[in-house]
This record gives C-alpha cells, structure tokens and sequence, in this order.
C-alpha cells in the first residue's frame, strides 16, 4: 500500500469512503510527487544534461555519416566507412542501409533531444498537474463518481482533492489552477493543444 498522508486521506475520504479509492489517490499523489521533483529540482537538471549530451554526439555522428556518405572516395570518413563495413558486413557497400537508417534516427532523435530540453524548461509544475489530472479523472470514472468542478468560490470535490494532491507533495495550487486542469484532462491531445 502506498503512503498517504492524513489531510489527504481525510479529504478522499470525504469524497468516497472506501479503501480502493484512498490508495487510488494515494498513487496519485505518489506519482505527483515524482513528476514534481523530476521537473523541480536536480534530477531535471540532471536529465537536461543528458539530454544535451546525447543531442551533441548524435549530432556530430549526423556530421560524420553526412561526410561519409556523401564525401568524395578519397575523404577520411568516407575511407574509416568503407572500413568499418569491409569488417562488419564483407563489404562496404551492404553497410550503407542500416547506416542510411541510422543516420535518419540519429537526425530525429537529436531533434526530438533538443526539443525535450525546451519543453523542459517550459513544462514544471504544469506537467505533474495536467498527470494528476488525468489520472483522477480516470479515478472518478472507475469509482463511477461524478466530477464536478464547482464554482470558483465553491470548488467541488475533484479540485479540492486535486489540491490536496499538490499539497501533499508540498505544493500550493490553487482552486482555479486545478479545476481548469481537470477541465484540459477532459479534451483529446490534439483539442487541448490548439
């Protein structure tokens, strides 16, 4: 069973006393917890420092493949290919499609590399919530509850339980925060997107 703190046991209890839905909520909060920390702190950094170092060497392995397949016969990366597809396949030529594909995954992941660092440094808290989110709709739905939002001066059960989510893991959101993010978990990607 997964940890919970009182205040949030209390407020999910408030809403359905039963103890499927407390460990439910308690594995939101759990995974909450996780997508917080590894967007607020050093394992982010961390993982951006990864990340650059991947997109750095997959982008000088792009330079070198670019050169080899398409430099002149006497180039050196064009002699250090042929080489290494002499050794690995009897001859140079059968290398050139696995290192044609490779060359296009190296192309895309390097850019999806650099893309992921920007959407990093952008996302954060946003993105633990919208996780939260999700999942406790999911929760609602399978508790067959409704999830009501409420008003802005009377949250209903989903936001305050949202909220008590982010509390937990030591967070402050606010109603509004919570409720438009249960209201963006309801939209497809794509909708919620445009």
């Amino acid at each position: 069973m997964v940890k919970i703190g009182k205040r949030l046991e209390a407020v999910a209890r408030e809403i359905k006393d039963a103890d499927e839905f407390v460990e439910h909520v308690a594995g939101l909060a759990k995974r909450y917890r996780r997508e917080h920390a590894l967007r607020a702190g050093d394992a982010q950094a961390e993982l951006r420092q990864s990340l650059r170092t991947f997109q750095k060497h997959a982008s000088a392995l792009v330079e070198w493949l670019e050169q080899a397949h398409g430099g002149k016969a006497t180039a050196i990366e064009r002699k250090a290919f042929d080489a290494l597809g002499t050794k690995l396949f009897g001859s140079p030529v059968l290398a050139r499609p696995q290192s044609t594909q490779m060359l296009d995954w190296l192309i895309r992941a390097s850019q999806a590399a650099d893309a992921t660092v920007g959407e990093m440094k952008q996302g954060g808290a946003e993105d633990a919530l919208r996780i939260a989110a999700e999942g406790l709709r999911a929760t609602f739905e399978h508790h067959k509850l409704k999830l009501a939002t409420g008003s802005d001066k009377n949250p209903g059960e989903a936001v305050r339980l949202l909220c008590a989510i982010a509390r937990e893991a030591g967070e402050t959101i606010e109603p509004a925060a919570a409720k438009s993010a249960l209201r963006d978990s309801h939209r497809p990607a794509a909708a919620a997107a445009a």
